[in-house]
């Protein structure tokens, strides 16, 4: 029953209003951290490469609204910047433009829908309730039998509720407002020198722009909302692991100069179609000639 209250795709159809996302670069200040004054030579690489990555980052598609981190002005860095190599991130975010009888139709459309099968979803949990205190009291019997029986039962809802599930995940692709679970937001982002990325279930796509390009595993085949695709501009190093996975090396390394520039990651979560969009105006090359500067 869980899954009708908790399904990922219902619960991001309720959301469609537009996030703005602030992604803020991390390379001046440490947390807590001692500060000093920026040096002039600090202060212009800095200031330097925050504006090439910002200039660096997708375009909005057509129909779509973006925007990016904001220039930014170094006053200050960590005390001990100078021994580490710079790491830094600029990002942007996206939201399909749609008016506010769009939105109002889609919350309408959504509403009728969970309307639709309220007195099912009603009725299955009354069923669970009932079976949740039926097995309590089974098993504080040990009358094994009967918790056997009522698992079965609890079995049979589980079905029930899947039932219910997919048709309310139909109709909510094939609303008359639209697909309601369709993604209307994304998000991209540059990261150099990253010592790792997370990515989950990751598979290999065609290069792009001569770099490595990975997308991690949606849900299913017809999976509507965002998907996180990543491509590592610089030597990275991918193989595959006996287990099947991918192991993905950094070329990072802790001991260089604060101004050595290794790699970088460019990050997308968006559907796949908005993410194909994004990946044609995401500036490779200009991220590539900061790299070993």
């Amino acid at each position: 029953m869980k899954n009708i209250f908790n399904h990922s795709s219902f619960a991001k159809a309720f959301i469609i209003s537009f996030a703005g996302i602030c992604l803020a670069c991390s390379a001046a200040m440490a947390d807590g951290g001692e500060s000093r004054k920026i040096s002039p030579a600090e202060k212009k690489f800095m200031e330097t490469v925050h504006a090439e990555l910002r200039a660096s980052l997708p375009k909005a598609p057509a129909g779509w609204s973006g925007e990016a981190e904001e220039a930014r002005v170094f006053e200050e860095v960590a005390v001990g910047f100078e021994k580490f190599p710079l790491t830094m991130n600029v990002g942007a975010s996206y939201s399909k433009n749609e008016t506010e009888a769009e939105n109002e139709a889609k919350s309408k459309a959504i509403a009728e829908i969970g309307e639709k099968n309220k007195s099912a979803i009603d009725m299955l949990m009354k069923k669970q309730d009932e079976l949740s205190v039926k097995l309590a009291k089974a098993a504080e019997k040990m009358d094994m039998k009967e918790v056997e029986k009522l698992q079965k039962e609890s079995e049979i809802i589980a079905a029930e509720a899947e039932k219910i599930n997919a048709s309310m995940t139909d109709d909510m692709r094939s609303s008359k407002s639209g697909n309601l679970l369709k993604s209307t937001s994304a998000n991209a982002s540059v990261q150099i020198n990253p010592s790792e990325v997370y990515i989950t279930e990751p598979s290999l796509l065609p290069e792009i722009g001569g770099c490595i390009a990975l997308r991690e595993k949606p849900e299913n085949a017809d999976y509507d909302d965002k998907v996180k695709t990543l491509i590592l501009v610089g030597p990275w190093k991918v193989s595959k692991k006996a287990d099947g996975g991918l192991d993905i090396k950094s070329p990072y390394a802790e001991g260089a100069a604060y101004d050595k520039i290794m790699c970088a990651a460019v990050h997308i979560d968006a559907s796949p179609d908005i993410t194909d969009l994004l990946i044609k105006s995401v500036d490779l090359k200009k991220i590539a000639a900061l790299i070993n500067k």
